[in-house]
């Protein structure tokens, strides 16, 4: 039994044709088709009944030139639902690889932050051990006093304060304490590293840095005029200056 042609959609009387290419009714009924909108199409048969082959052949050419339309138009719509995946897919790619990126990135700078705080925190800690570790109860050997007696053999109160500071086993801050405790002067803690700094700016004059005699006349000067401490605290400070080194002292 025939399917009815004029309840058939195109698509499926096309393919009805195409398996039934002799049932000319059915090629008839595809050709007048409501919704297709050609103007007119040859007789594929004569008034008796007989086909006509040569309008047989151009309906058979025109299905089959509808056919490759269509099948052309699904090409490119599924390749537009490809692109249309494909654009979806590269985005949520690019927003992915953007937000790992930016993760990375993120995690470089602060370990680069964290790099350079430490740095400075080191530093700074260096500086603050560096202090810290400054000898305040700086020690000269016997060589170094009786070098510095040497030097100082015209100056008593100079050698009176070498004298402390070899009874104290060459421990400056130890004389300078004794020798402040007897000219009556009140001990502060930390004294000599106190005194040496107050007296920074006179003992690093480079007219004063090499010769050891005038460095602790000048110093014993500027002590009793700035705040009338015993003038033999210059010797201790002076070779505490010394022991420190003094491009190091004076660069403090």
């Amino acid at each position: 039994m025939k399917p009815n042609f004029k309840e058939m959609s195109v698509p499926d009387l096309r393919k009805y044709v195409l398996t039934h290419r002799d049932d000319m009714e059915a090629i008839e009924a595809l050709f007048h088709h409501p919704s297709l909108k050609w103007k007119t199409m040859p007789p594929l048969v004569t008034g008796d009944g007989m086909p006509i082959e040569e309008n047989i052949q151009l309906a058979e050419e025109a299905i089959k030139k509808r056919v490759e339309i269509s099948n052309e138009k699904q090409k490119q719509r599924e390749k537009a639902q490809e692109d249309e995946l494909r654009l979806k897919l590269e985005a949520e790619i690019e927003a992915k690889l953007r937000s790992q990126i930016e993760l990375e990135v993120e995690a470089k700078l602060r370990q680069k932050l964290e790099t350079e705080i430490e740095a400075r925190l080191l530093q700074k800690i260096a500086a603050e051990n560096q202090q810290a570790t400054r000898q305040t109860t700086a020690t000269v050997t016997q060589e170094a006093i009786d070098r510095a007696r040497e030097q100082l053999k015209h100056d008593p109160e100079a050698l009176a304060a070498i004298d402390t500071i070899q009874e104290c086993g060459g421990n400056l801050e130890d004389a300078a304490r004794l020798i402040a405790i007897a000219a009556g002067t009140e001990v502060e803690s930390d004294l000599l590293e106190k005194l040496s700094s107050r007296c920074r700016s006179v003992i690093c004059q480079d007219d004063l840095k090499a010769e050891l005699p005038v460095m602790i006349s000048a110093i014993a000067e500027f002590l009793v005029s700035t705040s009338g401490l015993p003038s033999r605290l210059a010797t201790p400070i002076a070779l505490f200056a010394i022991e420190q080194g003094i491009e190091d002292f004076c660069d403090f």
